[in-house]
């Protein structure tokens, strides 16, 4: 196998890394809803992501993670901010979020996802941010990924989106964590 190689995401990489999210949706279950109630750029952070970029093999993009800043707009936003703000002895201004990490099914266990976590979290410590994430618990590679890595669990919810999407006793918990 090729080297694979941690870049920039470029608008032009935004199409395939649609096609590699859904290739492996269905074993993973993420993204959790499928079809996504909104469009894959938009879940991609294409217009708002403060930094992105994508794992390749032979120039094509095999992984994605992007960071974000600290989601808002619903109780459940304002919720994560305030567990992860006082984890981190901090104000929720100076938190970081990774979001939307995937990994293609052709590359899972090669290190792809742990090369592309490395990678947002040094950016989170090189513009002093605390680093946070969520994760359903229904996604187990990924809690792994993360426990290994060193984050923590420091506050669990069901969000609204979560209950509406599943319905209330089906919708897994979603981890908050620290790092």
């Amino acid at each position: 196998m090729s080297e694979v190689v941690v870049r920039r995401r470029t608008p032009a990489d935004i199409a395939t890394l649609g096609e590699v999210l859904f290739a492996q949706q269905s074993r993973t279950r993420y993204p959790f809803r499928d079809p996504l109630p909104i469009p894959v750029a938009q879940f991609l952070h294409a217009d708002d992501a403060l930094a992105a970029w994508t794992a390749t093999v032979d120039d094509v993009p095999v992984g994605h993670v992007c960071r974000t800043g600290p989601p808002t707009g619903s109780p459940d936003a304002d919720e994560m901010n305030v567990a992860c703000a006082a984890a981190h002895g901090c104000r929720v201004e100076e938190l970081g979020w990774v979001n939307t990490l995937f990994v293609g099914t052709g590359v899972r266990g090669l290190g792809v996802g742990r090369l592309l976590l490395e990678t947002v979290v040094a950016d989170l410590r090189e513009h002093d941010l605390r680093p946070c994430l969520e994760v359903l618990a229904v996604h187990d590679a990924a809690a792994r990924l993360y426990l290994a890595a060193g984050w923590r669990e420091v506050h669990r919810l069901r969000p609204a989106w979560l209950r509406e999407a599943a319905g209330p006793d089906e919708a897994p918990d979603v981890a908050v964590m620290v790092l």
